[in-house]
């Protein structure tokens, strides 16, 4: 008997911790928004060498819900302006924009891809 009771216990204990491990979706600002799309633009960018931004572009879209149709149009374009200016950079550019990639961009995708609280810092 005190065998059953202590493995129904520690079922008990293995599912409350386990809730409390989930995390709530992570809800981006409005300008942390438009920081992740013009992200996801960098990311995706050939003209950088990348190749895996499905996750970040994958994010963008589904916080994209419940947002005004302006800053919607923000977000679009900032991924829009990034691809070009990708494309259209210098070497001295071309290196600034992968460093923002690399550094910024990062904090977005490890958002996306764990879904962290607080991982999204805003500029």
């Amino acid at each position: 008997m005190r065998f059953a009771i202590g493995i129904a216990a520690g079922f008990t204990l293995a599912a409350a911790a386990t809730s409390v491990t989930v995390a709530a979706p992570v809800r981006l600002s409005d300008a942390q928004f438009i920081a992740a799309s013009r992200c996801a633009g960098l990311l995706t960018s050939k003209a950088l060498g990348t190749s895996d931004g499905g996750a970040l572009t994958k994010f963008v879209k589904e916080q994209s819900w419940g947002r005004s149709g302006y800053i919607y149009d923000q977000a679009d374009q900032a991924r829009d302006q990034a691809q070009i200016d990708a494309g259209r950079s210098g070497a001295e550019e071309h290196a600034r924009l992968i460093a923002e990639r690399d550094g910024v961009c990062r904090t977005f995708l490890d958002t996306a891809t764990a879904g962290a609280p607080g991982a999204g810092h805003s500029s």
